[in-house]
């Protein structure tokens, strides 16, 4: 009996793992900066994504490469879990600390007279549900006004 449910148990385990989908970014609405302490730039970014699952799913801490104009321009940390609700598009404020490369800084004044500069940010990100958790890849590349970027990004916070 025991090794009847424990087979039945790992049965459910495994076939959970088949039906996950995919969280999907759909949209970044916006961002606003907190802090800037040495090398860290600490902010929380808007945006939008959609949970297709019919439970929620909680995304864990995660690290993913960010990468401007093809050079890697520094780690971003999602700092807390987070949690995305089953079956719908969720409006998502997280906190996020952006770890810059050395000699960033630099290249920051330099996208300041272009028009646009293009953004690519990639690596897995954890999310499940209980103690089942699964990677998923992450690869968004956006091109944005780099003008904006510069000129917020030196506002007070």
């Amino acid at each position: 009996m025991k090794k009847g449910l424990l087979f039945l148990a790992w049965l459910i385990i495994l076939s959970a793992c088949s039906i996950y989908k995919e969280p999907e970014f759909k949209e970044l609405s916006g961002y606003k900066l907190t802090k800037i302490d040495g090398n860290e730039i600490h902010f929380n970014v808007e945006g939008i994504i959609s949970n297709p699952n019919w439970y929620a799913l909680k995304m864990k801490k995660s690290s993913l490469d960010i990468f401007i104009e093809n050079k890697k321009f520094g780690v971003l940390q999602l700092e807390d879990k987070l949690k995305i609700k089953s079956k719908r598009d969720n409006n998502l404020s997280v906190p996020i600390t952006l770890i810059l490369e050395p000699g960033s800084m630099v290249k920051m004044m330099g996208w300041a007279v272009r028009d646009s500069i293009s953004i690519e940010i990639k690596g897995p990100l954890k999310a499940g549900v209980f103690f089942i958790y699964h990677k998923f890849p992450v690869q968004f590349t956006q091109s944005i006004s780099s003008k904006n970027i510069i000129k917020n990004l030196f506002k007070s916070p």
